[in-house]
């Protein structure tokens, strides 16, 4: 469309446009001049003003319009512009980016195949690792469990293992939480492209992104990792808990078996002890009846009498001699009182036995047969009867001016009689015969060593009844002075029996030195023996007084000897003693002292005595003994004095008269003879010989020979202990020990010096095993040696054949001896001085040749 301009040349639009203000002169409007028009033209109508304002309203609308156009162009010429630059921008930008996660996805890969790298290795090395951890997590043990030691180490390593399973639960638990953080996925099995894409989620923070991608790999292998161990874990725990099972159960029959032996060791010990104890009886009761004499009390009447084992010997003539000579010798007693020193009188009553009739006994047999002299006390001065009753009633003595002693000469017994004073007490006691409740009988018992029983029985026929060659000679009494240096024990008492008249009785006594044991002992201590070096020394131990109780002592030498003897019994009780002294004390010889307590050639300990053997008293008594060193000064040593003998004539200057009346046993009737029958043949069976049966014995055990049976003494008729044998090797036992470790030639040059030491890997294998006995150890043990790929490599194929059957290897010829040609498996602590048998620490392994030579080597030191 044609555009309508107005006469001046314009259109009558108006276009507004931003900038600056016209400069001056531009206020005269758009039509020029100020007064060309109006001078030019006439009044314009209001309705050419209209048109005319119409058409400028239109012009400038156009011109607006064209204006927004031309605006709106361009703006959206700008914004093309700006889109464009925008789009160049943003290729820019991802052209980057796509170089940027090129770059990462390489290094992605490259972490990648590292970490898997590493987690390979790893894996690789899993079992050792694994075990490393678990010896790592192992505590020290407990001292003060209660559980058998193995099944308390088997216990403790499962507790350990379960606790190294807790802690990897723990970091499995973070591990997988921190695998899961990248993508909420397992890192392992998503590929680049995911994790690139994961990446391209994280905007600008690409660098972050990818640190928690490799945390979280990285975190992935190892729970993976983890979850093998833990697995690994758990069935080693299982094996361990079924292990411990196990041998809970072998523990439990193993026990029982013990238990068994226990209860079969404590009823031995308890049937020992019986024997003991039933030995002890017998012997008290031999001793008792022994020194229990039997006096009729119809003897009581005849007077004077001789008391034997067999019984009284009364006869009335012989009574009246004895009683006679004591009167005389009391007769001249008070004549030799006015010396002032003891004075005695032989009165020359003797028992003899002839060859005809006892003649085979020693003098020692022959002394015994005489057992008491009896005489009224009337015929010794003391008349007042109810005075000597009084005096028993109250358990008291009376003093006598002279005692009556029984002496042992060659021919028989003399009979001395004494005054008192100075070494020789006045004091004699008075004792009541009491009725027997069991028996019906009046018995006595009379103090001293030994203490004697008197039985008076109202039935009991007396010995004159009875043939006896025995004879008393009356002799012209001898007086002297009391000899110097002779035995001055007494025993002697004053019998009062209800219905009879007070009598006087003085007995014979055993030699110095000998006496029966008493005494009970101590209970001994651990460290009982550690007293003996102090200056009161160590008390028995009453384990010896319960052997030794009630045995006769024929001297002091035979005490020690049987004392030693059974303290090497007791393993108990030297336990703390050294290899010497225990060979000592079981050969019985008194143990070497510490060398600070010898004096002169006195080495040994000492067994001292509390109560004197020379003044009647009993010194076997255990509770007044004790083991001193030699050189303490506590009690007496076990020394007897020298004993004089005392100074008796001859006998054959008296008159011998019998005891019993020769042939007054063939008074009476005379008895017809009875003739023999005629005796009657049994033919019987044929005899058939019996040959004597083949009997394998067992062999003998050269460190046991000498053993002696417990409870039993040495002294006992018993058969040689040689023929006792015992062998802990045959015993069954579980093996124990850890062992050494090896390295070089394990039999080697050790083997034929100090022994080769049980490797650490045979040990583990045989521990906490049981065998039958030390042979069936043996087998295991070679059989071990031969499946070891290290050891078995040092044998030959001959010796590697040998082992896998259980038998030792041959050493070197010039090792051998004889024909022990294979190595031998040593007890470097002897199984019978307590080593152990199945205990590895205790086995060496030597050769043949040296194995002998160490053996010879100590038994030349302990000679």
């Amino acid at each position: 469309m044609a555009q309508n301009n107005f006469n001046d040349g314009t259109s009558g639009s108006v276009v507004i446009r931003t900038g600056p203000p016209a400069s001056g002169g531009g206020s005269g409007g758009g039509f020029g001049g100020g007064g060309g028009v109006s001078g030019g033209f006439g009044k314009v109508s209001k309705s050419k003003q209209k048109a005319r304002a119409r058409a400028k309203a239109a012009h400038r609308q156009k011109q607006q319009q064209e204006q927004a156009q031309a605006a709106a162009q361009a703006q959206e010429a700008a914004n093309q512009a700006q889109a464009a630059a925008a789009q160049v921008q943003e290729q820019a930008r991802q052209q980057a980016l796509m170089q940027f996660l090129a770059g990462l996805a390489q290094r992605h890969d490259a972490i990648r195949a590292e970490v898997d790298r590493r987690f390979a290795e790893r894996a690789g090395q899993f079992a050792p690792a694994l075990e490393q951890e678990i010896r790592a997590a192992s505590t020290l043990s407990d001292p003060h469990h209660s559980e058998r030691w193995q099944l308390y180490q088997i216990s403790k390593q499962k507790s350990e293992i379960d606790g190294l399973i807790a802690r990897k639960s723990a970091y499995l638990s973070a591990n997988t939480a921190v695998a899961s953080s990248f993508d909420g996925h397992d890192p392992l099995t998503r590929t680049s492209q995911d994790n690139v894409a994961r990446l391209g989620q994280f905007g600008g923070a690409h660098d972050d992104g990818h640190r928690i991608w490799e945390s979280a790999y990285t975190a992935a292998h190892e729970a993976r990792l983890l979850g093998s161990q833990i697995h690994a874990l758990r069935e080693k725990s299982a094996a361990v808990a079924r292990h411990h099972a196990e041998q809970t159960v072998v523990w439990r029959a193993r026990e029982a078996v013990w238990e068994a032996q226990r209860q079969y060791a404590a009823q031995r010990e308890a049937r020992v002890r019986f024997k003991q104890q039933a030995d002890e009886d017998a012997r008290v009761s031999r001793t008792r009846q022994a020194n229990t004499l039997t006096v009729p009390l119809s003897s009581m009447t005849h007077g004077a009498m001789v008391l034997t084992r067999s019984g009284a010997l009364v006869a009335q003539q012989a009574g009246a001699l004895i009683e006679a000579g004591v009167r005389q010798a009391v007769k001249h007693l008070p004549h030799a009182m006015l010396v002032p020193h003891p004075s005695t009188v032989l009165i020359g009553g003797l028992v003899y036995s002839p060859t005809l009739g006892d003649g085979e006994l020693t003098p020692e047999q022959r002394r015994r047969l005489f057992q008491s002299v009896a005489v009224p006390a009337q015929a010794l001065g003391l008349s007042d009867e109810q005075a000597l009753r009084s005096i028993a009633d109250s358990g008291g003595s009376v003093d006598m001016p002279y005692r009556l002693k029984p002496e042992a000469v060659a021919q028989g017994t003399a009979v001395i009689a004494v005054t008192t004073g100075n070494e020789i007490s006045p004091s004699v006691p008075v004792i009541n015969a009491v009725p027997d409740p069991l028996t019906g009988n009046y018995t006595a018992e009379v103090p001293g060593s030994p203490p004697r029983h008197l039985q008076f029985t109202p039935d009991a026929s007396i010995a004159k009844d009875i043939p006896s060659q025995g004879r008393i000679a009356l002799l012209p009494p001898v007086v002297q002075d009391l000899p110097k240096g002779v035995d001055l024990r007494i025993q002697d008492c004053i019998i009062c029996v209800p219905g009879s008249a007070p009598m006087y009785l003085s007995f014979s006594l055993p030699p110095l030195g000998t006496g029966v044991v008493t005494g009970k002992g101590q209970p001994a201590t651990a460290d009982w023996w550690n007293t003996a070096s102090r200056s009161t020394g160590a008390a028995i131990p009453s384990q010896i007084g319960d052997q030794m109780r009630g045995r006769e002592i024929q001297s002091f030498g035979a005490f020690g000897d049987a004392l030693w003897r059974t303290l090497g019994e007791q393993s108990a009780l030297t336990s703390q003693f050294d290899e010497v002294n225990k060979k000592r004390v079981e050969q019985g010889f008194a143990p070497y002292s510490p060398k600070s307590t010898w004096v002169g050639e006195r080495r040994e300990f000492e067994l001292r005595f509390q109560d004197d053997a020379s003044v009647g008293e009993n010194p076997f008594n255990l509770d007044r003994v004790s083991i001193v060193a030699p050189q303490s000064a506590h009690g007496r040593r076990g020394v007897l004095p020298a004993v004089q003998p005392w100074p008796i004539p001859p006998v054959g200057i008296g008159t011998w008269t019998p005891l019993v009346p020769p042939g007054s046993e063939h008074l009476g009737p005379t008895t017809t003879p009875i003739s023999p029958s005629t005796p009657t043949a049994y033919p019987g069976n044929p005899l058939i010989p019996i040959l004597p049966a083949n009997e394998t014995f067992p062999a003998v055990d050269e460190g046991l020979a000498g053993a002696s049976i417990p409870g039993f003494p040495g002294d006992m008729e018993l058969p040689s202990p040689d023929v006792l044998f015992l062998d802990r090797r045959d015993d069954p036992g579980v093996a124990t020990g850890f062992g050494k470790a090896v390295t070089g030639v394990w039999l080697g040059e050790v083997a034929r010096t100090v022994g080769a030491s049980i490797p650490v890997q045979i040990a583990d294998q045989l521990r906490g095993k049981e065998f039958a006995n030390f042979h069936r150890f043996r087998e295991v043990f070679w059989r071990a040696v031969a499946a070891d790929s290290n050891l078995s490599i040092q044998f030959s194929d001959h010796n590697l054949r040998r082992m896998q059957v259980g038998i030792a290897p041959f050493p070197p010829a010039v090792d051998q001896r004889g024909g022990r040609k294979t190595f031998e498996l040593h007890h470097d602590l002897e199984v019978v001085s307590g080593g152990e048998v199945y205990g590895v620490d205790n086995i060496l392994v030597m050769t043949p040749r040296r194995h002998i030579q160490l053996h010879q080597e100590r038994k030349g030191n302990e000679i």
